[in-house]
């Protein structure tokens, strides 16, 4: 599932994410009050920056956020260069991740962070400016971070450091989430309560001794469309529709997009949106459900079809193109840096007895040695093809001269306690873990047998982290045992084969992944993958990984997740997936839901023209329905041509022609490609969509095809 499908959605998606490839204007995020005249006016105004030329920081807005990072907080201050370099205690801060706004005002991606108060430096030249006890990271992380005063939006909540149990509550403002489920010791996920605009702490109250763990302004409730991720809000149209258009890529206001209710060219909802990007509607017919199109030269198109919402905010994709003033990139910006970790592999024998530590590996026969090899988690479940997408991949840990390979010996080199590694790592707050085992000399085909996980490592940009020592004290003697739900029919065959990995879920540190990138498996030709298991035949619905760690000790909050598809050849299109999180079942089967069905177009049928109604219709094989779909299409020029929401209940989605309009331009003729991804998510609400929902770790299953038509 990782050929057209995904290149197709990631390559279309990316923009509407936030990605900006290029230097433009910086435009800190909302809701980051930042205001204040960046010139110099001749007098000095405290806690301004006003009147200041010296390297200074006066505040940090916000002064909190959570312990993962990569939230956006501005520095107010004086003296900010292009080349500032701003620091979090003793982690900098990428250097991508600046954005000078003008000389008073710094914007940057907060890195990760040991949860308390730390210093914020700020250096310039040879200047350094510290500013203690700038900023707080606090103890939990709120993911999506606002919602719809209308509440129920779905919610993550991940710890550091802290033992979500059973029972424990979890508070917005004063008022209870509901739904709590607690899927880990590190993670809870719940649906926010209805509340009035504004901010609001996020709390989650211990059931065994009432204490509170809070985040301070976690949560923003808006009573519009989401100012942040666009989409759907507002509440049910009653006589109005308010539609908002910006730019994808750098979230700037797109004037003069065409935008229509419905598919007549002659109602009188329709226009030009203003200087903000912005058309309101208004008449006594604009109640219940709508379809709203918003078009624009250069842009791909959008539609949010069936809804029942006041408020829409698109993010339009800017097309790459030479005619659109996208042929260059621009000259490269400050880059980012990878950092180094490196300890000692320690076993758990008595080194004074004279007993080999590795002898907790089985013994080695011909042709056979004794090693090690070393990783950190990874962001997301899904990375670098499989099944999905991960925008922060790790890098290769043995980039830069580092050692992740390590080699039994008999006794540890002089001056260590234990045998020693060194890896390249991302960044970030993450756990790092070993596998030893048994590797073939010939072939490099390699057994694992034992495990070790140190846990709560935090490294910075650039960072050279030492002393992290990992002790090899887990057996790999369990298993994690899948049994298939119920499958959707097939389309001509497919889909007809099996994908299945199995990851462990950490909390805030990220998932294990037992892959070994860069090392082959002699059997399949590609990297060793311990966790992930490839099959045509469905007959037996039980699928066992092997070689599995046990949740207990180290890992005893730890929790599996499963990714699992029934794809086409290839693990292409056409195929579906399911995404169980949370489990704790070792040993003992785990029944996975029951699969979505696949998307089959039924007009146009494949490679046909598109029908006089211009409406493209589609079927689903059977298998659970959907929340939503996603319809991607690109034209015969290449560019993204639209870009379609669907309501879930909805299996057809009109593509109008309105080239009878002044300055709109029709979908340019040839082949056309388009995509339907079905997708569901729990506690979802089509008419509170917001572009949130793109990303995958919202899903709970989707499913995916895609077709050529002519127009």
């Amino acid at each position: 599932m990782r050929k057209l499908g995904l290149g197709l959605l990631f390559a279309l998606l990316t923009a509407s994410a936030g990605c900006n490839d290029h230097q433009t204007l910086a435009l800190p995020e909302a809701g980051v009050n930042d205001s204040g005249p960046p010139i110099d006016v001749g007098m000095s105004f405290a806690d301004t920056g006003i009147g200041f030329s010296d390297l200074s920081i006066l505040r940090v807005v916000p002064d909190h956020g959570p312990f993962v990072g990569g939230n956006v907080a501005v520095l107010r201050g004086a003296g900010f260069t292009a080349d500032a370099t701003v620091s979090f205690g003793t982690h900098e801060v990428q250097g991508a991740d600046h954005t000078l706004i003008d000389s008073r005002r710094l914007q940057v991606v907060v890195p990760a962070g040991s949860v308390g108060l730390v210093d914020v430096s700020v250096r310039v030249g040879s200047t350094t400016f510290t500013l203690p006890h700038g900023y707080t990271y606090d103890a939990i992380s709120v993911d999506p971070d606002r919602g719809s005063v209308a509440g129920g939006t779905f919610v993550n909540i991940v710890g550091s450091g802290t033992a979500f149990a059973a029972g424990d509550t979890v508070l917005f403002g004063r008022t209870p989430c509901t739904g709590v489920t607690i899927v880990s010791p590190e993670r809870i996920t719940c649906h926010s309560p209805a509340m009035s605009a504004g901010t609001v702490d996020v709390t989650v109250v211990s059931a065994a001794d009432s204490s509170e763990t809070t985040a301070v302004q976690a949560f923003d409730y808006y009573d519009t469309s989401d100012p942040v991720s666009g989409g759907l809000g507002g509440g049910p149209a009653n006589g109005t529709i308010n539609v908002t258009a910006f730019n994808s890529g750098d979230g700037s206001p797109v004037p003069g997009a065409f935008v229509i209710v419905g598919e007549d060219t002659t109602t009188p909802y329709q226009g030009l949106t203003d200087s903000m990007g912005q058309i309101s509607f208004s008449g006594p017919d604009l109640v219940g459900q709508h379809t709203v199109h918003i078009t624009k030269h250069c842009f791909e198109r959008t539609s949010f079809v069936a809804f029942d919402a006041q408020d829409v905010t698109a993010f339009l994709v800017p097309w790459r193109a030479l005619i659109c003033g996208e042929g260059s990139m621009g000259p490269p910006g400050r880059g980012r840096n990878a950092a180094f970790i490196e300890g000692d592999l320690r076993f758990p024998v008595d080194l004074e007895h004279g007993q080999n530590p590795w002898d907790v590996l089985p013994p080695t026969r011909e042709g056979w040695i004794r090693v090690a090899y070393v990783y950190t988690t990874q962001l997301n479940i899904v990375q670098n093809g499989g099944l999905g997408h991960d925008d922060s991949p790790n890098p290769d840990p043995g980039l830069g001269g580092a050692t992740p390979r390590v080699e039994a010996t008999d006794m540890p080199p002089n001056g260590h306690l234990g045998w020693p590694y060194r890896i390249l790592a991302r960044p970030a707050g993450l756990a790092v873990y070993a596998l030893a085992g048994l590797e073939n000399t010939m072939t490099g085909a390699f057994i694992p047998y034992m495990m070790g996980v140190t846990r709560n490592v935090l490294v910075g940009p650039g960072e050279d982290l030492g002393n992290i020592d990992i002790l090899l004290d887990i057996p790999l003697d369990h298993s994690v045992v899948a049994e298939l739900g119920a499958l959707p029919a097939q389309v001509n065959g497919e889909p007809d084969r099996f994908y299945m990995r199995a990851v462990m879920d950490l909390g805030g540190e990220g998932v294990i992944v037992r892959q070994m990138p860069g090392h082959l498996d002699p059997n399949t030709g590609l990297d060793y993958d311990f966790d992930t298991i490839r099959r045509r035949d469905g007959t037996n619905h039980e699928f066992r990984f092997v070689a599995e760690p046990a949740l207990e000790g180290t890992l005893g909050d730890g929790r599996y997740q499963i990714i699992a598809g029934y794809s086409g050849a290839y693990e292409g299109p056409p195929y579906t997936v399911v995404l169980p999180r949370g489990i704790t079942s070792v040993d003992d089967p785990v029944q996975l839901p029951a699969f979505l069905g696949v998307p089959n177009a039924t007009a146009p049928a494949q490679g046909e023209r598109i029908p006089a109604d211009r409406v493209l219709r589609w079927a689903e094989t059977g298998g659970a329905p959907a929340d939503f779909h996603l319809v991607l299409m690109t034209g015969g020029d290449g560019n993204p041509a639209w870009r379609m929401f669907v309501r879930g209940d909805q299996s057809s989605t009109p593509i109008p022609d309105l080239s009878t309009i002044p300055m709109v331009e029709d979908i340019s003729s040839g082949q056309l490609v388009w995509a339907v991804y079905s997708i569901t998510i729990p506690g979802f609400d089509f008419d509170t969509l917001t572009y949130n929902y793109l990303n995958e770790g919202y899903w709970s299953a989707y499913s995916y095809n895609y077709f050529i038509a002519e127009i």
